[in-house]
């Protein structure tokens, strides 16, 4: 086995291959990297229980073969790495990395049952650009559950409707939705619920690569993602997502427009005031200003008075978890946002752009005990 590529190539694949590879010890077929040689092309394969990736490259001066090597030392070697060319050859139960100034072995794992990506075939169910896809997820992923307990909401819930791709998330306190149009026809409806750690590492493998186009497959309970050089399967969960359409509130009483730079500004202060319950209280002091406060016993008070316009009756808002504001602005691309909400301190409030609309988030108050 035998290839020569350009370095920075072989980087990025090691790279992200070892931060989306399970470390469960030396040897395992979870903690290594199968690499293939194949007519003129280079294979480099990771599997783990409920995900898998292959990536494909074209290299120079290859021969066929194969071998499997622990991925953290394999990334080692290739980050440290100076030179534009590297040649990688197999001899015997050593990988030599070779460039014109280094030399390397890695010692070769024994290769055992080899990692499994499935090859994907036929017309995909839908594709996307590959920044839709992972602007969704990051739009959404803040508002996920960590607990495995529910498996359906310690996920991202991706969906097509007409002509809308949705990604949507909830912790059970918070929910994000957010909306992008297809470039082209739907054929049919689709959901799927995909566990956020797999998100995560999807987010880790299609931010590195440069391909504008993903093709969706599914079946048997497993989601594809194919670009021109890499393929991800991932698990998804089993179960249905909460029924989140029908539990959002539709009517509201007020809508406070404010500048989403005056709320971020004010949320800098919450390391020195905010509570144990990171408790962000709003107060509409007329139709033309807001007040946002954090309260602290042990350390003191802070309060920002901003513009604001209101339209409707603010009475009474409820207190929200800041980190929960803050992490919807952080989504929000309008200089203004709209925090619509109703007067009763039970009752959740809603947050968008002013403008865009096709990001939402749904957030629980904190209720006073």
């Amino acid at each position: 086995m035998k290839f020569i590529t350009k370095t920075e190539v072989l980087k990025n694949i090691t790279g992200t291959m070892a931060k989306v590879t399970a470390k469960d010890g030396i040897g395992s077929v979870f903690n290594g990297v199968y690499i293939e040689v194949l007519q003129g092309k280079v294979f480099f394969k990771s599997q783990q229980i409920d995900f898998g990736v292959r990536f494909s490259i074209d290299a120079e001066k290859t021969e066929d073969g194969s071998v499997f090597v622990p991925i953290q030392v394999f990334d080692g070697v290739v980050s440290s790495l100076v030179d534009t060319a590297v040649n990688v050859s197999l001899d015997g139960k050593k990988l030599n990395i070779t460039t014109n100034s280094s030399s390397s072995d890695v010692y070769i794992l024994e290769e055992g049952e080899k990692p499994v990506v499935e090859e994907v075939d036929g017309d995909p169910l839908f594709s996307m650009r590959r920044e839709v896809l992972v602007q969704g997820f990051k739009n959404v992923q803040h508002a996920a559950a960590e607990s495995v307990v529910k498996p359906e909401i310690a996920s991202v819930y991706m969906y097509t409707k007409d002509t809308s791709i949705y990604f949507v998330a909830t912790d059970a306190f918070r929910l994000a939705e957010s909306r992008f149009l297809s470039d082209g026809a739907l054929k049919d409806d689709f959901d799927v619920i995909i566990p956020i750690k797999n998100v995560m590492k999807i987010l880790r493998i299609l931010e590195g690569v440069s391909d504008t186009t993903v093709n969706l497959f599914a079946r048997d309970g497993v989601v594809f993602l194919q670009t021109d050089t890499v393929l991800i399967q991932t698990s998804t969960v089993k179960g249905s997502f909460p029924d989140y359409k029908n539990i959002m509130p539709t009517e509201f009483d007020a809508a406070v427009t404010v500048l989403r730079g005056d709320v971020t500004n004010f949320l800098k202060k919450a390391r020195l005031f905010a509570d144990k319950l990171n408790k962000l209280l709003l107060c509409v002091e007329d139709e033309k200003t807001m007040s946002l406060e954090f309260s602290n016993e042990t350390v003191g008070v802070t309060k920002n008075t901003v513009p604001v316009v209101v339209k409707g009756s603010a009475e009474s808002l409820p207190s929200f978890n800041y980190k929960f504001i803050n992490d919807a602005l952080s989504v929000i691309v309008d200089d203004r946002v709209v925090l619509s909400a109703i007067n009763d301190k039970t009752k959740p409030m809603m947050i968008r752009g002013s403008e865009d609309t096709s990001f939402t988030a749904i957030l629980s108050p904190l209720l006073d005990k």
